[in-house]
């Protein structure tokens, strides 16, 4: 009885999460004002959706859900700007990383950062990896990039998918 309220508990504390998480997307998307290259950028253009993630945890052989993902842009003066965040669904994916009316990846350098502690520690598993980043160049951004991250709790692989 004690480990199902014990799993009760925990399901819902993961269900009020990813709850507040979409909330936050939300609310970030609807004021979204991404400052690149040191300008504003309001574009008005439809969605370009040339950027998804996949997660896959290599040592379940199964995707990563629930995993929050922040996609940040390299500005002029070498900081870093958040673009948006998201959470990964059951199949480890996320891939709606700009708001309607928000143009999709430009020319630049971006970094993908992957929340994986949580991930890690929902399920009982020491890992040496709070968070992993993943930094990108984006040169042709007509092109789709696909960035998926294979994911152990001791290492981690990543390459450009299609």
């Amino acid at each position: 009885m004690i480990r199902c309220a014990r799993h009760q508990s925990r399901h819902r504390a993961r269900a009020l999460s990813v709850a507040l998480t979409v909330l936050l997307i939300a609310t970030t998307a609807a004021a979204a004002a991404v400052t690149i290259n040191g300008s504003l950028r309001s574009d008005s253009t439809d969605t370009m959706q040339n950027l998804s993630t996949h997660i896959l945890d290599t040592t379940r052989g199964k995707p990563a859900p629930e995993v929050p993902v922040t996609l940040y842009v390299r500005t002029t003066s070498q900081t870093w700007t958040k673009v948006s965040t998201g959470i990964t669904d059951a199949d480890g994916r996320f891939k709606s990383f700009f708001a309607p009316g928000q143009p999709g990846l430009e020319m630049g350098v971006y970094k993908l950062h992957f929340d994986v502690g949580p991930y890690f520690r929902g399920r009982s598993v020491e890992s040496l990896y709070p968070f992993i980043e993943i930094v990108f160049t984006v040169a042709d951004p007509t092109q789709h990039y696909h960035i998926p991250l294979l994911l152990n709790p001791f290492g981690y692989s990543t390459y450009r998918g299609s």
